[in-house]
């Protein structure tokens, strides 16, 4: 009996069809839509849920029609894991694999196959299958774009995307029965070893570079090398990276190769391409991987695992940029090949109001998240939001991250805003760079409704008025007695010591009082009530002072319910956080709607269609009803 799959048969779809219901979605896919009679052919299904339970898989079930028999199901537990503008998805699922042998010609249908996961039921699509006499069936047939069964790195993997056997790949094994139509076959001379370290099946890491700064890409690679004909993939867990940052790149696929080893040939495929940036100076580890080689051919570990094996560590020599020559501000990390651009919109306001500087920071390398902005009196820097668009071409991480800050100026006149900066080692040329954009100038106009400054103070002459003079000549006047010279004069000085303690209790006394006035009134209580005061009065005539007191409203009455500073938090991640802490995720995402209108308010003004009105209102609402709330328990 032969394998239609372990002779090149193609790796067709049938579907790939997401279902409505808890979020799953399955993708059916056979080996072969024709085999002969005797021939075995494989059937998946592939389910993947948004839910924390979707590993979990009961009654897998595979209606076969007669003149087919099937082995039992084989489940392999999947992962997927996708990261976008810093926000990380996790989907979980399972893997449902039957080898299906027929044993009579026709037509047949096969499936639907199906599988629990998660306490929802998982159906897949029925097969057309055409059964032809033994030996007519054809091979080295074409797959079909789309999910394949023995795909790394497909649909349902947790390590991206592409195959190590793509589309069209027409493979013969160094098993076949017909070695004579077999050829030589070429192969990267990254797939070149002088010795196999097991005669059976191997995995192998390596990375490049070895000898790396603190912050420079190395790229770890991982092949799989086996030397009884074609394996399928079973458990594959990823590459061990403790102390490095990962980049998945979404990799083209891979083509497998027949590769002499000695004098044994073996199948062998990259299984994994990753670039890693290291965290910290030191000798690093990575590239660990455990894998089970599924196949006829190669013995079972243990039941479903298939021949387990373990690829080798590697050791990454870390260590930071030179001390000689670092600019001031170089934070250790910062390590590529940077370019800063910058936009300043408006260029004229009235004191008081804001601007928008939005930065992009573009390159080669792991991009920072952080870039030095100019400091100055009367120029307040918000915390920006953060955009970012990476990938990797030729294996090299590169993208731009952009920087939106709201600069609020405050002292009238022309500013000149400065530049933002970030210094950076280039390990390509061994130098270091600042990569810098200018800002330019701001015109600021005084605001007609300040409050005018006081003036400045002239110097006081102590004297003036002591030494009266004379404006006409008169009998001489005597002077007034001084006080000593008064009668009860003693009297009086002998009473100042209790007059001092009882000054003093008084004082004490009104100092206390005055310290609770001065709490109460800067509690996050009375300033919450203080910003909605000023939200209200301000709507109708200043939506720049009633988009700050909402914004501060908010903030305020989340620290006054959960007891943590919102402001730290990007807008972006403000919903996750609060729900993290307690709160409904209607009340954070009402309370997060409140703060994005804010935004669009103070760039957009009235063209963004938001009501400072309106919005005062939800303002007052929400805070009052996020104060009200019982949190859920986090525990």
């Amino acid at each position: 009996m032969r394998l239609g799959f372990a002779l090149g048969a193609a790796i067709a779809v049938v579907a790939a069809s997401p279902v409505a219901r808890a979020a799953v979605e399955t993708q059916t896919a056979v080996s072969a839509r024709q085999v002969g009679v005797g021939e075995t052919f494989v059937v998946q299904l592939t389910a993947l849920s948004d839910g924390p339970n979707g590993t979990t898989a009961t009654s897998a079930s595979l209606p076969l029609p007669p003149g087919m028999t099937s082995s039992g199901a084989n489940v392999s537990p999947q992962s997927q894991v996708s990261i976008v503008n810093g926000q990380m998805s996790r989907r979980t699922g399972v893997t449902v694999t039957w080898q299906v042998t027929a044993s009579k010609v026709g037509s047949f249908r096969v499936g639907p196959p199906s599988v629990s996961v998660g306490g929802e039921r998982a159906q897949g699509n029925v097969i057309a299958i055409e059964v032809v006499p033994a030996g007519s069936a054809p091979r080295g047939r074409q797959s079909q774009h789309g999910f394949d069964p023995f795909n790394f790195f497909g649909n349902g993997s947790p390590f991206g995307n592409g195959s190590p056997f793509p589309p069209g790949f027409n493979f013969r094994s160094p098993f076949d029965d017909d070695q004579n139509e077999q050829q030589d076959q070429s192969y990267p001379d990254e797939f070149r070893l002088d010795k196999a370290p097991d005669p059976l099946a191997f995995l192998r890491a390596t990375v490049t570079p070895d000898h790396v700064v603190v912050g420079q890409q190395v790229t770890l690679r991982i092949y799989a090398y086996g030397a009884h004909g074609m394996f399928s993939p079973i458990n594959p867990n990823e590459p061990s990276h403790a102390d490095f940052m990962a980049f998945d790149i979404k990799a083209d696929q891979h083509a497998a190769y027949t590769v002499p080893i000695g004098d044994t040939r073996y199948i062998a495929a990259k299984l994994e391409e990753l670039p890693l940036f290291p965290l910290h100076a030191g000798t690093l580890r990575a590239g660990d991987m455990k894998m089970g080689f599924g196949g006829r051919s190669y013995p079972q570990t243990g039941p479903g695992l298939g021949l387990v094996r373990e690829s080798n560590w590697v050791n990454v020599v870390v260590t930071e940029p030179p001390l000689r020559g670092r600019p001031a501000g170089y934070k250790v990390g910062d390590v590529g090949d940077y370019k800063l651009s910058a936009t300043v919109e408006p260029r004229e306001i009235v004191a008081g109001d804001s601007i928008s500087v939005v930065a992009t920071l573009s390159g080669t390398g792991m991009l920072p998240f952080k870039i030095q902005t100019p400091e100055q009196k009367g120029v307040d820097w918000l915390d920006p939001a953060l955009t970012e668009k990476l990938e990797a071409s030729n294996g090299i991480v590169q993208g731009s991250r952009t920087f939106s800050y709201v600069v609020k100026l405050s002292e009238p006149g022309q500013i000149d805003l400065g530049e933002v900066t970030l210094p950076y080692w280039d390990p390509r040329r061994q130098r270091y760079f600042t990569a810098r954009a200018p800002l330019g100038a701001i015109v600021v106009k005084p605001n007609p409704n300040a409050k005018a400054a006081p003036p400045d103070n002239k110097p006081i002459d102590r004297l003036a008025g002591v030494l009266k003079a004379r404006e006409q000549l008169g009998p001489f006047v005597e002077p007034s007695r001084p006080l000593s010279d008064r009668p009860g004069f003693f009297g009086l000085l002998l009473l100042a010591p209790l007059g001092v303690v009882v000054a003093g209790g008084a004082l004490s006394v009104a100092g206390r009082a005055r310290e609770k006035l001065r709490q109460r009134g800067s509690s996050p209580g009375a300033q919450l009530e203080a910003a909605l005061r000023e939200a209200k009065a301000r709507a109708a005539s200043d939506a720049s002072a009633t988009v700050a007191a909402a914004e501060r409203a908010v903030f305020l009455a989340i620290e006054l319910k959960l007891g943590f500073k919102a402001r730290a938090v990007l807008k972006t991640e403000l919903a996750a956080a609060l729900t993290e802490r307690g709160v409904s995720s209607e009340r954070a995402a009402a309370l997060t709607a409140i703060l994005e209108d804010c935004d669009s308010l103070r760039f957009v003004g009235a063209a963004s269609g938001v009501d400072p009105q309106e919005l005062v209102k939800r303002t007052e609402a929400q805070t009052s009803a996020l104060r009200g709330d019982k949190l859920a328990s986090t525990s």
